[in-house]
């Protein structure tokens, strides 16, 4: 329940019941009675967070939250990290990633990054497991010192070492949630 709500149901039925004993006892009379007010209050702001209560219970839903289905994530939520030189890591989560020259930017010096592509390689996620696939370059990929072509994706596992465009050096970790 919000706070304003509260504050603004506590004073329309302590407004309520000072009007209503006004017109009840008159003025003089408040001041002898100035107990029985004061738990007329108390019960009339029990009897607003009931009713606040019931209303929430049974006040009609939007028609979406009926009907749909919403996923919930399994146990076994995978992503990857790139390690990068700086100890700074690049997360692939989802489908994957397209990594590129900007990712680079600030870990290497700016002449090595002109040997990196602006879309150099990509990482997907098929069936659970992560691949790694060139994207074309012309200084190309490494993994594990092996050539990576653009038509054939190569697994990954945890601690293989990727070679980018023959500069960089970053590695694989993969992670289980």
């Amino acid at each position: 329940m919000n706070f304003t709500r509260v504050i603004t149901i506590i004073l329309l039925i302590t407004g309520l019941g000072v009007v209503a004993a006004l017109l009840v006892y008159g003025y003089t009379g408040i001041q002898t009675i100035s107990l029985d007010l004061v738990l007329a209050i108390m019960m009339a702001v029990i009897a607003g967070f009931a009713i606040d209560s019931l209303y929430r219970k049974f006040s009609p839903q939007s028609k979406i939250l009926k009907t749909t289905l919403t996923r919930t994530p399994s146990r076994n939520v995978s992503f990857a990290k790139l390690l990068l030189p700086n100890n700074n890591n690049i997360i692939v989560d989802g489908t994957g990633r397209i990594i590129g020259r900007e990712d680079f930017v600030g870990v290497v010096s700016t002449d090595k990054l002109l040997f990196i592509g602006k879309n150099h390689f990509r990482i997907i996620k098929k069936q659970d497991h992560f691949y790694i696939e060139d994207m074309n370059t012309k200084n190309g990929t490494q993994l594990n010192g092996k050539t990576v072509e653009e038509s054939d994706p190569k697994p990954l596992k945890s601690g293989d070492e990727i070679l980018i465009g023959k500069t960089l050096k970053i590695e694989f970790k993969e992670k289980n949630i």
